[in-house]
């Protein structure tokens, strides 16, 4: 009993000095991410807050609550500004960790999984320096946070809680587009399980994703956004598919000693996606785990998403790859976890390994951004 006492105030603070000590000069210095360049903010200053709480960047064509929320808190103090962007963010990390550490998950079911899943939403390769504190980037967070409550065991929440856990559904909908196109998944899961409860936050999820579509309709102002270029399928290969596990270094060196050609990429990236997509069919037959379906199903999902609807016509990587290279981690815990053949769950535990310890590298010293946790401009 005491040592359960002790256990999350323990990691809550080594949490909090690891994301201090992955870039001290965020919260010492102005960081490397400025929130008076973006517009969120230049609008916030000039407008009032129930204005600003509303705002659609007409270039993106979706709704980020928590980003104007904050981008209008950076504007009643200018001075501070810098620091209530990096302080904000931070904070938003910690409470989704919390609440991860203190909710009861179908997948994560025990300390030992909760801690494993926080340390790879804070520290796994596709978690990259791009979206480092940034109030901009939060919209990748709560993508990931959705995806977590997708889990949630709703036989141990009470009335309030319920209430509370669909107002977090909303919440995150309204303030990240990748949330918000979890809404087919939650019908999904409600129609593997019908039931009440299911229903009712599937109708949650749709809120903010019809939000999302009406601005989208009206806002957006980027033609150029849909374009591709058959290099985009080499780019989705490694970062969404071989970055997760062996971060940046590893692929680029073998890739540098190989000599691959550009065509050569391509043929193995198409190979790499065949191969991926039919050992994960197989496992889905083959194991009958609606979790399993549900998480596959999130994968695909988002992975569309971000292919279709990356700015760039040949690059699905950095923020992009985000969501789809963490819900890849938690395809293979579960795999894990539901594996019986110690051949192939010590295979799954290595990619599990992997992951965690190029993540851990990459977080400060070997990050393939390093000027963004230095604060240094190129």
């Amino acid at each position: 009993m005491v040592k359960n006492r002790f256990l999350f105030p323990s990691f809550f603070l080594l949490l909090a000095f690891l994301i201090f000590f992955r870039s001290p000069c965020f919260f010492l210095e102005d960081g490397y991410w400025q929130i008076k360049e973006y517009a969120f903010y230049n609008y916030s200053l000039k407008n009032n807050f129930f204005k600003s709480i509303l705002y659609v960047y007409d270039y993106a064509g979706y709704f980020e609550l928590s980003t104007n929320i904050i981008s209008k808190l950076a504007t009643l103090s200018p001075i501070f500004s810098e620091k209530i962007n990096t302080y904000s963010s931070s904070l938003i990390y910690l409470a989704i960790f919390s609440y991860i550490y203190f909710s009861k998950s179908l997948i994560f079911y025990n300390d030992n999984y909760k801690i494993l899943i926080i340390l790879l939403f804070l520290f796994s390769p596709p978690m990259t320096p791009e979206i480092w504190l940034n109030a901009i980037h939060l919209k990748a967070y709560f993508g990931i946070f959705t995806f977590i409550l997708l889990f949630q065991d709703f036989n141990i929440l009470s009335v309030y809680k319920k209430i509370f856990y669909r107002f977090l559904i909303i919440f995150s909908g309204l303030s990240s587009i990748y949330s918000s196109i979890f809404a087919p998944i939650f019908f999904l899961k409600f129609f593997l399980e019908k039931n009440k409860d299911n229903l009712i936050n599937f109708l949650c999820s749709l809120l903010p994703l019809i939000t999302n579509i009406f601005f989208f309709l009206f806002s957006l102002n980027n033609s150029d956004r849909f374009s591709f270029s058959y290099s985009k399928i080499e780019s989705f290969a490694y970062n969404i598919l071989i970055r997760p596990f062996w971060g940046s270094s590893i692929p680029k060196f073998f890739y540098e000693k190989l000599n691959i050609t550009d065509n050569y990429s391509i043929i193995i990236a198409l190979l790499l996606i065949i191969i991926a997509s039919l050992i994960i069919f197989y496992k889905v037959f083959k194991k009958n785990d609606n979790f399993l379906l549900l998480i596959i199903a999130s994968f695909m999902l988002q992975s569309g998403f971000v292919f279709i609807g990356s700015l760039y016509p040949n690059f699905v990587g950095g923020r992009y790859a985000v969501i789809p290279g963490f819900i890849l981690i938690s395809l293979v815990i579960r795999l894990f976890q539901l594996e019986d053949d110690h051949k192939y769950k010590y295979i799954f535990g290595f990619l599990i390994f992997m992951s965690l310890i190029t993540g851990l590298l990459e977080f400060k010293y070997f990050s393939p951004l390093p000027n963004v946790i230095e604060c240094t401009k190129l």
